[in-house]
């Protein structure tokens, strides 16, 4: 069937770039430190006569043998790729500001430094908002925006999590509640039933780029890991490590802003459907709120 045929398609890839490639570089990786090891970290001498021997190892091995060891070769990378996944959440919830309780004390540190951050930044925009009420130059102008990007870098709204990208997302939330008066967590569900197809789309590609970006994240804890045993892999980790931290960065930024921008277009649409009355209100915003809470 073409839907199967498609679907199939899809895993495989899937598996080929998300689990297969990362994992077998992996077990090269592992390979190198086995070969060799601490003390000759980059001896080209010694890797290729114990390549050579692992070869001719292999070559003596009946073809039943072989393919076990290329099929065991291949069931154990699934497997970690799958451990991968699963662990990714961990990574998520780390980047998100979702600290287990263990790291409340730490937690609390960086908010409370953010927040000095963003205080800061907050006073230099109203102080130049005061200063200069009508722009009337250019420079003027570009000063209030400069100050407000630098107040934006730090967090869209007072912070609350010890994490940039927790506070892009916790700060959706808090400027639809001032906005609109939305409790963002109770509504969105019902909102989700009225966005287009296109924008639910945009939204969940947004979130699979972010869960992309923190599974190759994880893979750097296991390159780290081989490090033990070779550590040249220390600088093979430092790739995933930063390269899904930027990725989940620029994800982070556009699912959040995706959410805004959802609310804004179709919140006044589900406001339509649920409650009655054409104009937008907070009041209408906290009743609905209300209503799709269900008095909790």
């Amino acid at each position: 069937m073409p839907v199967l045929g498609d679907l199939g398609r899809q895993l495989a890839q899937r598996w080929v770039g998300r689990l297969a490639l990362p994992g077998l570089l992996l077990a090269g990786t592992a390979l190198l430190g086995l070969a060799l090891g601490q003390r000759h970290p980059f001896d080209r001498a010694r890797l290729a006569q114990r390549v050579v021997q692992w070869a001719d190892a292999f070559a003596t091995r009946p073809s039943s043998v072989q393919l076990l060891y290329v099929g065991g070769l291949l069931l154990a990378v699934a497997a970690v790729g799958v451990a991968v996944e699963s662990a990714a959440g961990g990574t998520l919830r780390l980047w998100l500001g979702q600290w287990p309780q263990a790291l409340n004390r730490p937690a609390r540190v960086l908010v409370a430094r953010r927040e000095t951050r963003w205080e800061n930044a907050q006073r230099r925009v109203t102080e130049l908002r005061a200063a200069l009420p009508a722009p009337r130059e250019p420079a003027e102008a570009r000063a209030i925006d400069q100050a407000a990007e630098d107040r934006e870098a730090i967090a869209p709204a007072r912070p609350t999590r010890p994490t940039w990208m927790g506070d892009r997302v916790a700060g959706a939330d808090l400027r639809v509640l001032h906005q609109y008066g939305l409790d963002l967590a109770a509504v969105w569900p019902r909102l989700w039933l009225v966005l287009p197809q296109e924008v639910r789309d945009e939204v969940t590609a947004a979130r699979r780029r972010i869960e992309a970006a923190a599974q190759l994240a994880t893979w750097s804890v296991l390159f780290a890991a081989v490090a033990l045993a070779w550590w040249p892999a220390l600088l093979v980790a430092a790739v995933p490590a930063v390269s899904g931290w930027r990725r989940g960065r620029a994800a982070v930024a556009t699912y959040a802003l995706l959410l805004e921008s959802a609310v804004d277009v179709y919140a006044g649409e589900l406001a339509a459907k649920a409650t009655e009355g054409p104009e937008w209100t907070t009041e209408r915003g906290a009743a609905l709120t209300r209503l799709m809470k269900k008095g909790s």
